[in-house]
């Protein structure tokens, strides 16, 4: 319900008029149904109407506005409309009042709008991705994600500011924005990651809309404090149902995909297919340093590494470790002197033979520095562990 409310004041503060406003509410009717109506009224007044009846009063108030519009001779706001059939037609008006749009439209704006770049924010997304997924399944409809990086963001910030930084961020999202769809999804999804969401888009449609945006991104050419500077942004698709019908596994794949992308050379955009399951992980016999974090003198234990993904590694030891706990790993890839430090939580722990675990650890990529997931990706590109080799792991500090 909260993701439709949100939906109206959005169209409200970008409709053309009174017309345009009332299109986008009747085309938000026909994509999710008559749950819409209601919902209408409880925006835009304080009524609280049964699905049937509020259909009833939408439509009603439509046909009244033009009559009102026919017999005055002058345009009738939308608002005036509602008032004026409320107070002729039924006994809601005595309890019920027309919203400030504007008022709402600020208050709604600073819960579910990122304040820096004006596009949905996180939390807004992780409550309309559920959604949209169940709505795709309802229907059996289709729906593509798909997950952009800025290539070499921290260069920006290191090189030519913050502020500049902050202003690449608004120009990436300018350029999402003029570029989707009216029904599509565009989110800051955290630092200079976006997403964009699109219901009811096959992966095709979805790749040729995703191209066009790294295109326009491409040709940027950004200037602050008379600095200019261009960058590019790497992208990653998947797709229900084609991909995955599980909402958790299709974000995990599109966000994979976009780490094949930097491994690819970046500047590009790639699309899960099937066949990259495989290619997600990679069996490797490496040894591997680790310890516990938040313990500045806990041990500094050895072990061996059987597989490693964009996800996770899986590592066999003689030393249990505890569910949850989060780790830093040291791991030698081509050669001594190029190390892989890593951090990732237990989540899986197997007693294979006695005193002798198979531990899994999940990848933190937030806590995680951006080149370490970056080279994980080279890795699983470019196989660059070649079994025959035999590096040590950088010790850690104790």
């Amino acid at each position: 319900m909260e993701t439709i409310r949100a939906a109206i004041i959005d169209r409200r503060s970008t409709a053309k008029n009174d017309e345009d406003f009332i299109d986008q509410l009747n085309m938000l009717i026909k994509d999710h149904g008559d749950v819409v109506c209601p919902i209408i009224f409880t925006t835009l007044t304080s009524i609280d109407l049964p699905p049937k009846v509020a259909k009833k009063y939408w439509f009603d108030v439509q046909n009244h506005r033009l009559q009102m519009i026919q017999q005055l001779g002058r345009n009738i706001t939308l608002t005036t409309a509602i008032a004026d059939y409320l107070q002729s037609f039924t006994n809601h008006l005595h309890k019920s009042y027309v919203v400030d749009a504007g008022a709402f439209e600020r208050a709604v704006s600073g819960t579910i709008l990122d304040n820096l770049t004006g596009l949905y924010n996180r939390p807004y997304f992780d409550e309309t991705y559920e959604q949209q997924i169940a709505l795709a399944r309802r229907y059996t409809n289709d729906l593509s994600i798909l997950f952009l990086d800025i290539d070499d963001f921290k260069d920006i910030n290191d090189n030519f500011g913050h502020l500049a930084g902050d202003y690449a961020l608004q120009r990436v999202a300018e350029v999402i924005r003029n570029n989707k769809r009216e029904s599509d999804i565009a989110v800051r999804y955290g630092g200079e990651e976006f997403v964009l969401l699109m219901p009811n888009t096959a992966c095709v449609d979805a790749a040729i809309l995703a191209e066009r945006i790294r295109c326009k991104i491409e040709e940027l050419s950004i200037t602050i404090n008379d600095n200019t500077f261009q960058l590019t942004i790497s992208g990653g698709l998947a797709s229900y149902p084609l991909n995955s019908l599980n909402a958790k596994d299709l974000l995990f794949m599109a966000d994979s995909a976009v780490y094949l992308a930097k491994g690819s050379g970046k500047n590009t955009i790639s699309q899960f297919r099937e066949e990259q399951r495989r290619f997600l992980r990679v069996k490797i016999n490496r040894p591997i340093l680790i310890k516990e974090l938040g313990f500045e003198d806990h041990h500094v234990f050895s072990a061996e590494s059987k597989d490693i993904g964009l996800g996770g590694i899986l590592l066999e030891n003689d030393t249990l470790l505890p569910l949850g706990s989060m780790h830093e790993m040291s791991i030698a890839v081509n050669g001594h002197d190029d190390k892989l430090l890593l951090l990732g939580k237990v989540v899986r722990v197997e007693e294979i033979t006695n005193q002798r675990f198979n531990i899994g650890l999940s990848f933190s990529f937030k806590e995680m520095a951006k080149e370490a997931s970056n080279h994980i990706a080279n890795f699983l590109k470019d196989y660059t562990l070649a079994p025959h080799q035999t590096p040590h792991a950088e010790p850690l500090s104790h």
